[in-house]
């Protein structure tokens, strides 16, 4: 009983994460675009500072991210949605994510979509 009270609270977080990681991919998405102007250079910061206080704030909550870039393909927290063949990479390395992932703990919440070498 005292066990499943240890791992219930250990995980109290996971929905909430779950529901907020769309918004940290937009706001991520956001960051990606390009632009010269000096109000969407002001607005990018806004948007930079948020999204790394809200990322800070998940982090101190059990957040973690899924690292995949040069990593081997592991079916446990990566999702292959595409194949390279590029040879700067190792057969089964992670040559790009398209989307990150995530984890609580040792729970993966969304794994990260990766593209593979073949």
């Amino acid at each position: 009983m005292k066990q499943e009270a240890s791992i219930t609270k250990d995980y109290q977080a996971q929905r909430v994460l779950t529901d907020v990681l769309p918004a940290l991919d937009n706001m991520d998405r956001a960051l990606k675009q390009e632009g010269e102007s000096e109000d969407f250079l002001t607005f990018k910061k806004g948007v930079d500072m948020v999204y790394n206080d809200l990322l800070k704030s998940l982090k101190d909550n059990g957040l973690e991210e899924i690292e995949s870039y040069n990593q081997p393909f592991d079916p446990n927290v990566h999702q292959a949605v595409m194949q390279d063949n590029n040879p700067d990479f190792e057969s089964g390395v992670v040559t790009e994510e398209l989307q990150r992932g995530y984890k609580l703990k040792d729970r993966v919440l969304r794994p990260a979509m990766v593209k593979v070498n073949e």
